[in-house]
């Protein structure tokens, strides 16, 4: 089937469910989400975003842990259903750029502004590990980042999560971001590999920048060996947050350089200079 035929049918899936579609969103290997409206709400309604699959028991997963997660850098659960072999997986809607798109528009980003996305991927990604069920992310790269109008982050895509139980099953991550160890079958995964994913995104958006302070704490999040990176979420959360006190206080080139310096200002910098007249 063709990728148009396959689109039609999700639509007319999407149709059935009591939703008009507006627009593709964006098109995975296993997946297309779409930007939806509840029909018996009218268009009055807030938009939502809408993952169809016919991966059943990969989306099921995906959406029972979007449901059990309460954390802001996630997007909300707003419902799920199956439509013969498809699952249909309703979402908030994040309206925003992706830092993919940011970083081929503009380049690399300050230090700072690098290091306050860092803060909020970091905050986020501990909250997972620290689960009562453990949960590590497995793939966190630009693609996946929204960065919104209001200057907040947002963190798409738990299709590669996994659950302490369930790491060993299958390789799972993106080439050029994914753990070494991810990408060997039968490797039990630990927090490392969450930190390594961060530090080359990180890496990629600070681009030129990726030097002083903050090419340390990248440098020691993105070591081949698991056990030679920092330990864990909380680890890296420290170390971004002391560079991001060190700018602020005026200890670094990035403050007396003259850029924004308040965590949200300096985010909202990122989407001021990147995307509003994209």
């Amino acid at each position: 089937m063709s990728e148009r035929n396959d689109e039609t049918a999700f639509e007319r899936k999407i149709a059935d469910g009591g939703y008009d579609t507006v627009r593709l969103l964006g098109r995975g290997a296993f997946s297309q989400v779409f930007l939806v409206r509840e029909r018996a709400a009218g268009t009055d309604t807030r938009p939502l975003a809408c993952k169809v699959s016919d991966r059943t028991a990969l989306t099921l997963r995906e959406a029972a842990l979007l449901k059990e997660i309460d954390h802001p850098l996630f997007p909300e659960f707003r419902g799920m259903w199956q439509d013969g072999g498809t699952v249909l997986l309703l979402m908030e809607y994040v309206c925003g750029s992706s830092l993919e798109a940011m970083l081929r528009r503009r380049g690399a980003f300050s230090q700072l502004q690098t290091a306050r996305v860092g803060v909020e991927l970091a905050e986020g990604i501990r909250y997972l590990h620290q689960l009562r069920e453990p949960v590590l992310f497995r793939d966190i790269k630009p693609a996946n980042i929204v960065i919104r109008q209001d200057g907040r982050v947002k963190l798409l895509d738990l299709g590669c999560a996994c659950g302490r139980s369930e790491q060993g099953r299958a390789q799972a991550g993106t080439p050029g971001y994914a753990a070494p160890e991810q990408l060997e079958a039968g490797r039990m995964l630990t927090p490392t590999c969450d930190v390594y994913g961060l530090g080359k995104t990180l890496e990629a958006m600070a681009g030129r920048n990726c030097r002083g302070e903050l090419g340390r704490v990248i440098r020691a999040c993105t070591r081949q060996h698991p056990r030679q990176r920092l330990p864990d979420m909380q680890s890296v959360l420290a170390e971004l947050s002391l560079l991001c006190e060190k700018e602020k206080a005026g200890t670094g080139s990035v403050r007396r350089a003259g850029f924004l310096r308040s965590p949200a200002s300096c985010i909202k910098n990122v989407w001021e200079s990147g995307y509003k007249n994209f």
